[in-house]
């Protein structure tokens, strides 16, 4: 006879589960009500309650948004307004595990819990944790904020809080104990985790934080919102909150791809993104480092070596001029004058051997700019306010393109999560016996640092003195990986990165 389904019985209902690859699944549960209607661009309402047996059997649609390649390597599932839902994987609805939230990326436009690499299914059985997936409101949907109307803002970070309250008031029922939650994210998850850490109504919601190449420049101010939203209205031929429930879900992405667009090609940023709004998300991610509960919230936080590689494309021949002139546009952008400096950071960059190309060096000088001196920054503004803080960097490279793509954005995701076997990754990440080797070696680290706070005793702190880095490699490992020449070059260049 073959095992029972599992049944787990938390505060809002009894959910039939599923068994697979060792694990207990429960998908698709609902923390909120379907944001559609009415409800489009607001807060979610409380979560739902039900009486009997709910199936928590299948997947749920992801968020809203154009279909398109994840990674460049699989299309985009089904999607719908409908999508407030989590999963919880576990060994066991008993006892007491640490849990681990999974908040994943996509540039706040793209991206679903339900894509087979965050399944983390062995994440879970060798980590012994409790691991739960969530979805949230992308794009317009989520991240149009309107200054005037509290509720209107922030909507996407809302969904989030749902789901983490959800946590705190059910995980027990699926073997996770709800004192020690772990959040963890990568590129919009991490930023996402960054507004987070400076919005007090989450201050109860988790305990500690991973932080997988997020950028510290992720939040927009109240000025930038406002001009989004009336450039959306515009898009929409009307301002009426009220008329944009009711318009088709195609016209809603039709304006938000319009408005994003026209904000990539003027800010080098897009549009949607959260809001530094003094209400829900009060202080930005440098200055939120050194609040109380940041200061007893233990930080592990990297990047990966080539990450703008992924968007970089390296096999356009660019030569001198077109780098300088597409490095100069970026600093500029960043501080007013900066932009005389772009010869000088890559001649710098090709000094250092950051790559034999134009197309490589200017990827290696993204790839610290957005990433990995931010990274820095928050290490080093927490090492002075005396809090802990684990550094790593992931040195693996894809073997996709021949290896050009390098150790790029996003390819820690399956070595983290165990899932190295899902579609597609054997030619982005590897399958061979050292890959997942290495991703054992992560899990180890990762569910250490949920169970104990710290990813493991010869992986010491980040320190000014003591600059320790653990690199992610086929050979992993603890030194320092900073290169004292480039990061005095960046101070002086832009004083507010904060190093």
């Amino acid at each position: 006879m073959p095992p029972l389904d599992p049944i787990a019985r938390p505060g809002v209902g009894a959910l039939r589960g599923r068994r697979s690859g060792g694990v207990l699944r429960f998908d698709g549960v609902p923390f909120a009500p379907a944001p559609i209607g009415a409800a489009r661009f607001r807060a979610p309402g409380a979560a739902p309650h039900w009486q009997g047996l709910r199936s928590a059997q299948a997947l749920r649609a992801g968020p809203l948004q154009r279909p398109g390649p994840a990674l460049g390597t699989r299309p985009v599932g089904a999607t719908s307004e409908d999508c407030l839902h989590l999963n919880v994987v576990t060994p066991s609805t008993e006892g007491a595990r640490p849990v681990m939230v999974w908040i994943h990326g996509g540039g706040f436009t793209n991206g679903w819990a339900a894509d087979p690499i965050h399944a983390g299914g062995r994440l879970v059985a060798r980590g012994d944790v409790v691991l739960v997936t969530l979805d949230y409101r992308l794009g317009a949907l989520g991240w149009l904020h309107d200054p005037e109307v509290p509720e209107r803002c922030n909507v996407g970070l809302r969904d989030q809080l749902a789901a983490l309250h959800w946590v705190q008031a059910n995980i027990d029922a699926f073997g996770g104990d709800p004192a020690r939650v772990t959040l963890f994210g990568e590129s919009a998850g991490a930023m996402s985790i960054l507004a987070l850490m400076g919005t007090p109504a989450a201050d109860d919601l988790f305990s500690a934080a991973i932080l997988q190449s997020g950028a510290v420049g992720g939040l927009q101010g109240p000025d930038r919102a406002a001009e989004v939203h009336a450039r959306f209205a515009a898009a929409l031929a009307t301002d009426d909150p009220r008329a944009w429930a009711t318009l088709p879900a195609a016209t809603l992405l039709d304006a938000q791809g319009t408005v994003g667009e026209a904000f990539r090609r003027s800010t080098g940023r897009g549009a949607w993104r959260p809001l530094l709004d003094g209400d829900l998300v009060a202080t930005a991610a440098l200055e939120a480092q050194e609040r109380p509960v940041n200061l007893r919230r233990p930080l592990l936080l990297g990047t990966n070596r080539d990450e703008q590689r992924l968007f970089v494309n390296l096999r356009v021949r660019l030569d001198a001029a077109q780098a300088r002139a597409r490095l100069a546009a970026a600093l500029e952008r960043r501080a007013p004058g900066a932009g005389a400096a772009a010869e000088e950071v890559l001649a710098a960059y090709a000094a250092h051997g950051a790559g034999a190309t134009h197309a490589e060096r200017l990827s290696a000088v993204f790839t610290d700019l957005h990433y990995r001196l931010q990274a820095l920054a928050i290490a080093a503004r927490r090492a002075e306010a005396g809090a802990e803080t684990w550094l790593y960097r992931f040195d693996r490279p894809s073997p996709a393109l021949r290896g050009r793509l390098g150790a790029c954005h996003a390819l820690e995701i399956p070595f983290v999560l165990g899932t190295l076997d899902a579609p597609g990754m054997e030619r982005f990440a590897g399958s061979d016996d050292a890959a997942r080797r290495l991703s054992e070696r992560m899990i180890d680290r990762w569910s250490a640092f949920a169970r104990d706070g710290r990813p493991g005793a010869d992986w010491a702190p980040w320190l000014p003195s003591a600059r320790q880095c653990w690199i992610a490699a086929d050979a992993p490992g603890c030194r320092d990986d900073v290169d004292d020449a480039l990061l005095e070059l960046w101070p002086r260049l832009l004083p507010d990165l904060g190093l």
